[in-house]
């Protein structure tokens, strides 16, 4: 589902990409077999996953500092059974904080785990998607229901995770992009940062192709359907990600308006210097 008519137009020539990459693929017998072969891997590591939620305790209470760094492996072992390569620019705040991303597709939640000790905010779809929300769930997600006007619900939930001392990382986009641009960010969730007055930790994600252009199979938008893109990643050559950890900044005075304004700012521009890179390819 588009929200306006750029959208539509991003997700158009996404298509075209993704068609003219398709034309330049090899056999389809090489591709099989390395589909069939991470198909397997992926399905050992979701009984892993299963297991270690068991052993560790995550699937009867969550939030405990040993899962954390149960949580990270596993997300690192599924970013390499996707052959995804993660490069980490710039280091983050000591101590906990609100953290802020990008939002370019469902691949962005295990890169951001496998780097970082930090819980994630996602839409309450998720929680019903089966095995997927079920972990999500042990790996202490936090759910939100979109439109449903419990902002500020979720906002009280944040603050008191921030005051407890955990980081917390949320896209405050409230959908995903493909890559190219921020959308406007939604400004309520920032309040958790303006509560407890907390660092605001701002990340961007970069995926990039063999030849450094931005990768027109990372990008989860429009109507693409979340099986079949994951059949695409999981065809895929190794994908290059980028993880640039801006500087972390306090909330100060300013309200969650002018934070969020503040953000999109300067995320904005560092996405376009991320871009650069692209464009001097």
């Amino acid at each position: 589902m588009f929200t306006d008519s750029s959208d539509e137009v991003a997700f158009a020539a996404l298509i075209d990409r993704r068609k003219a990459v398709a034309s330049q693929k090899r056999s389809s017998i090489h591709i099989r077999v390395r589909l069939y072969y991470r198909c397997f891997r992926l399905g050992v590591h979701l009984l892993e996953g299963a297991v270690l939620a068991v052993v560790c305790g995550a699937a009867f209470v969550q939030y405990r500092p040993w899962q954390q760094p149960v949580i990270r492996w596993w997300h690192r072992r599924f970013c390499n059974i996707l052959n995804l390569d993660i490069r980490v620019q710039g280091v983050p705040v000591d101590g906990h904080a609100l953290w802020v991303s990008n939002h370019v597709s469902w691949l962005d939640i295990p890169v951001l785990g496998a780097n970082f000790p930090v819980y994630f905010l996602s839409k309450a779809e998720v929680a019903r998607w089966p095995v997927v929300g079920w972990l999500a769930r042990v790996a202490g997600t936090l759910f939100i229901q979109r439109g449903a006007g419990d902002a500020g619900q979720v906002t009280h939930q944040l603050a008191g995770h921030l005051g407890e001392g955990r980081n917390v990382l949320f896209f405050p986009e409230g959908t995903t992009t493909d890559g190219r641009r921020l959308k406007r960010f939604f400004h309520k969730l920032f309040g958790a940062a303006v509560q407890t007055q907390v660092p605001l930790q701002p990340v961007l994600v970069c995926y990039r192709d063999e030849h450094d252009a931005l990768h027109p199979h990372a990008p989860f938008i429009g109507d693409d359907e979340f099986l079949s893109h994951a059949i695409d990643i999981l065809k895929g050559e190794r994908m290059v990600v980028d993880v640039m950890v801006l500087p972390a900044e306090l909330p100060g005075e300013r309200d969650a308006r002018a934070l969020a304004r503040d953000l999109e700012a300067r995320m904005s521009a560092a996405l376009r210097q991320l871009h650069q890179r692209e464009n001097d390819a």
